[in-house]
């Protein structure tokens, strides 16, 4: 595993309001990890359907729900890529594990787009539950 530096760590509560500080933040952020234009793209957009589904799915629509994000900077150390793992960690309701299954993309349907987008986007995502929080871990390595 590549050594990992924790760059940012924000706090904040479940309301949609914060999505637009949240996206004005990562992709500068991703840029200076030394990611392209498309990849900061990516990574932003997979980040904004993450934190829609804790609020959506795990708040089920409540403002007030608290949401942590880190950012840890992959070091590349030992011959590993350099790059950018997000964790978001959230104490709503415990994520439905056929719902994390995804759909084939086949059968893609309005509800079940935003978990397949993640995963096209990212070269990790993992869902676990630690006690009463939800945490999804996202890594994207630097190509």
């Amino acid at each position: 595993m590549p050594r990992r530096q924790l760059l940012m760590r924000l706090q904040l509560l479940s309301n949609p309001q914060v999505l637009c500080g949240v996206r004005g933040a990562v992709s500068p952020l991703a840029g200076a990890i030394g990611f392209g234009e498309e990849d900061c793209h990516k990574i932003t957009l997979a980040l904004d359907e993450a934190i829609t589904n804790v609020i959506r799915h795990a708040y089920g629509g409540k403002l007030e729900g608290p949401i942590e994000i880190r950012f840890h900077k992959l070091n590349g150390a030992d011959g590993a890529k350099p790059g950018l793992e997000i964790i978001l960690i959230d104490r709503g309701a415990q994520a439905n594990p056929d719902a994390l299954k995804g759909q084939p993309p086949g059968e893609l349907r309005s509800g079940g787009l935003g978990l397949h987008f993640m995963r096209q986007s990212m070269d990790t995502v993992v869902h676990t539950r630690v006690g009463s929080t939800n945490r999804l871990r996202m890594v994207k390595f630097v190509r």
